[in-house]
């Protein structure tokens, strides 16, 4: 679907499972998403998170590194459940961390959303003591909105314009 420098970033699929299983039950990895999860719960994650392809172009994408094929995380658009709008989302494996790979793969996801989509703003929310993802969001562009309910639970809420976000890419192509 999508291909970074350093990633192949394709819709989820039953192939996964295995994957998303390994990284959803490990605690560090969750530590600011949500309690571990088993076998079964990742992989009705899984067809949730495939099942909005077709309908409405949006949904998690597996980050594979390019070089090896190796999964490395996920990455993808979903819709913020409490406001309706596009929300950017992403996780990776541990023994990846530190690379900038959530980082790459949030940029491909921005121009689709923004390019391909024609959405004129794209969210993210993160847990206060979030400061990995917080970088994430911060390296995107996106601003700081506030502090708010999501996911049943209290979250930093970033966000980023279209027009932001091609100043952005304009000025870092300067």
């Amino acid at each position: 679907m999508f291909e970074t420098d350093r990633l192949i970033l394709r819709p989820l699929d039953k192939n996964d499972v295995d994957a998303i299983y390994r990284m959803r039950s490990d605690a560090d990895v969750m530590r600011f998403i949500r309690e571990p999860q088993n076998r079964r719960e990742s992989t009705d994650w899984v067809k949730l998170v495939s099942s909005r392809w077709a309908i409405e172009r949006i949904g998690f994408c597996a980050m594979l590194e390019k070089l090896s094929g190796v999964f490395v995380g996920w990455c993808g658009i979903w819709r913020l459940k409490e406001t309706g709008e596009l929300e950017i989302g992403y996780a990776v494996a541990k023994e990846f961390w530190g690379r900038g790979l959530a980082s790459e793969a949030a940029h491909a996801f921005l121009n689709y959303a923004f390019d391909e989509l024609n959405q004129e703003k794209i969210v993210a929310v993160a847990r206060p003591e979030n400061a990995a993802s917080r970088r994430v969001m911060e390296k995107l562009g996106m601003s700081l909105m506030g502090t708010g309910t999501f996911y049943e639970q209290i979250l930093v809420q970033y966000a980023i314009t279209k027009e932001e976000y091609a100043r952005n890419r304009k000025t870092s192509r300067a």
